[in-house]
């Protein structure tokens, strides 16, 4: 965490200093002064920050928990409510019973409480019904990317730890073959996506310290690569200058899209014989992961922030409001279907699966409604990906274990693909 150097009011007042920050960053420093107030007693101060952070990341739910936790130190049950409140609001799981205030909030207001732990179990309550799709046996490969072939309903699952994109198919699903990255090596592969007009499977690969495997001084740069999708021979590969690690990847009409999370780009390639073009960059975008063109637009999610729209003409990006019973942080994969339903992916927040992202006439978001959610083999769900009316999904990524002095290879599992019908 970066040292404090702006107070509130210069973050609020909109200082020189505090205009050369991020919206995360700003947030962080926000944090940050929650927790020096919090470390002093001072409970109206760090209310105060822990709001304007909340401002900045609606419905983030590490701030609307802080809420709870602030309120509850300060003895104010009103506002014990009133962040519960929020949190529901917000639909985001909170499981009462492990409260330590509870039995307080219950003798002061009963029907209140009751009332909240209904809407909690409602949001608990699994969605959906999920079979699984494959279970093939690689579990320390970290299985991060997923494609499907909606002809054959072959699997693509693209690997970090090992540099490899796998292949299974539907007649097998407890078994793989290398489908590419073993005669010619490639990077850690972070996003997959076929393109049935051209016979392609498109992947982004790059590279993670400590993660991605290489030889002493090999470099491995980022790139879109360019697969035949029987033979897995590759064809090209695609490069742009400025680029840091391409991830998330989709196609639609043959035209590709992929995202940029490190370099806070979103990139564009019109069809095999084009060069990869900058669609469009801006200072604002944190973690941008899953990306859709429908609607007239691009949609991309931001990982912290939420969901963006890029205007197709002028290319600007607009941070897109909220929804009423909706949280839009956490966000990772992303997909739309033939008729345009968007589909993401949360695992940032709880309940953590599959929601459809609802737009009225004016393309503004309005529902956020869980498609599939309560499932227990969902630990970290990554990569929706959508064919005959089915969202097809990694149930755990398990990122976790390749983090920290925790990291234990003997907890490791094989990468679990589930699907759901689409509602």
């Amino acid at each position: 965490m970066k040292s404090l150097i702006l107070t509130l009011p210069l973050l609020v007042c909109g200082a020189a200093a505090a205009q050369d920050l991020s919206l995360l960053d700003t947030s962080r420093q926000l944090r940050a002064e929650t927790r020096a107030a919090a470390g002093v007693g001072d409970w109206e101060a760090a209310r105060r920050t822990n709001e304007a952070a909340l401002a900045l990341q609606p419905g983030h739910a590490g701030l609307l928990n802080n809420a709870l936790l602030i309120a509850g130190f300060a003895g104010d049950v009103e506002g014990q409510f009133l962040a519960l409140e929020r949190i529901a609001g917000a639909g985001l799981a909170f499981d009462i019973s492990d409260y330590g205030r509870a039995d307080t909030l219950r003798t002061a207001d009963p029907e209140r409480l009751a009332a909240l732990e209904a809407a909690f179990a409602a949001i608990a309550a699994p969605a959906g019904d999920a079979r699984r799709v494959a279970e093939p046996p690689l579990k320390d490969a970290l299985i991060e990317a997923l494609a499907v072939d909606s002809e054959t309903e072959r699997l693509f699952l693209g690997s970090v730890a090992d540099r490899r994109i796998y292949r299974v198919e539907p007649f097998a699903p407890e078994a793989f073959e290398v489908f590419a990255g073993e005669d010619e090596p490639v990077g850690s592969i972070f996003g997959l996506a076929v393109d049935r007009r051209h016979g392609r499977l498109y992947a982004a690969e790059g590279r993670i310290e400590g993660i991605t495997p290489a030889a002493e001084g090999e470099a491995v740069d980022t790139a879109l690569l360019a697969f035949d999708l029987e033979t897995g021979a590759l064809l090209e590969r695609y490069t742009i200058e400025g680029a840091e690690r391409i991830g998330d990847v989709a196609v639609r009409d043959g035209v590709v899209l992929a995202t940029d999370a490190e370099a806070g780009r979103i990139y564009r390639l019109n069809g095999p014989r084009a060069q990869l073009e900058l669609y469009a960059e801006d200072p604002r975008f944190e973690s941008l992961q899953g990306v859709v063109s429908t609607r007239g637009a691009v949609f991309a999610v931001d990982y912290a922030l939420g969901l963006w729209r890029i205007d197709p003409v002028e290319r600007s990006a607009v941070l897109m409001p909220t929804p009423p019973g909706a949280s839009l942080i956490g966000l990772d994969g992303m997909a739309v279907d033939r008729t345009g339903r968007v589909f993401v992916i949360r695992n940032g927040a709880a309940p953590v699966g599959v929601f459809e992202l609802e737009f009225d006439i004016d393309n503004q978001l309005t529902v956020m409604r869980p498609v599939l959610t309560g499932d227990d083999r969902l630990g970290e769900p990554v990569t929706v990906r959508l064919t005959d009316g089915r969202a097809f999904l990694i149930s755990d990524a398990q990122w976790r274990f390749f983090e920290g002095e925790g990291a234990d290879p003997d907890a490791r599992t094989d990468p679990l693909i589930l699907s759901a019908p689409l509602p």
